[in-house]
């Protein structure tokens, strides 16, 4: 049987993933935008800002010159056509349960990878690796709800950056292994997609380390 990694360049998997984060997080973003009333210019820089936010600051960080969608106007016109699109159906995506944190959940997992792809093509240390995963994978997220004037997901209790950085570990688990990038990439993808989704249904949230005195 043939191994599909070996019918797929690496470029090919980096852009692909890309596309599925850029999707996501469009979705989540048009999708807050919509319930907040903007109108749709207002949900096209919501989604814009949420889709490339977190990736431009890593290349930025990265020295990674041009930005990835200055010189790649897809990102532009995917970004405006899938927008429009949720936008005139939204009353129906607006019926599934929790499809706002489905989209969120999908964007960050595949954000993460595309981050720790980045870093270790630019020969970063494993920290590195791990923190350029939560940049790409959150602050997109954190600036759409600041415009929102929301209180950013990754700022609360909830299990998000958690689910981002036990995926960068993982993946660099994997490479100490003769694991193919294109299942690395995957299985990376669906851990902090599951851990997500996880934490959403189950409620896991992270311990408050305030300590509290006991009354006397």
């Amino acid at each position: 049987m043939m191994d599909i990694s070996q019918t797929l360049p690496t470029s090919s998997i980096i852009y692909a993933l890309d596309m599925v984060g850029v999707a996501a997080c469009t979705a989540a973003a048009t999708m807050l935008a919509k319930r907040l009333q903007f109108d749709i210019f207002g949900a096209f820089f919501v989604s814009f800002l949420g889709s490339v936010g977190g990736g431009t600051l890593r290349d930025l960080l990265l020295n990674r010159h041009p930005i990835f969608w200055l010189h790649d106007l897809n990102y532009l016109y995917f970004i405006m056509v899938l927008s429009t699109i949720i936008q005139i159906f939204y009353h129906f995506l607006d019926k599934l349960d929790k499809s706002l944190r489905w989209f969120d959940a999908l964007g960050l997992a595949a954000f993460t990878v595309i981050g720790v792809q980045a870093a270790l093509s630019r020969g970063m240390s494993a920290p590195i690796v791990m923190l350029m995963g939560a940049v790409t994978a959150i602050i997109g997220g954190v600036l759409r709800d600041i415009v929102c004037r929301q209180i950013p997901l990754v700022l609360q209790k909830e299990i998000y950056i958690t689910a981002s950085l036990l995926g960068s570990v993982y993946y660099l688990l994997l490479l100490h292994t003769d694991v193919s990038e294109w299942v690395r990439s995957v299985t990376t993808l669906l851990l902090i997609f599951v851990i997500r989704m996880l934490a959403v249904y189950r409620g896991w949230n992270l311990p408050d380390l305030t300590w509290k005195p006991k009354k006397r």
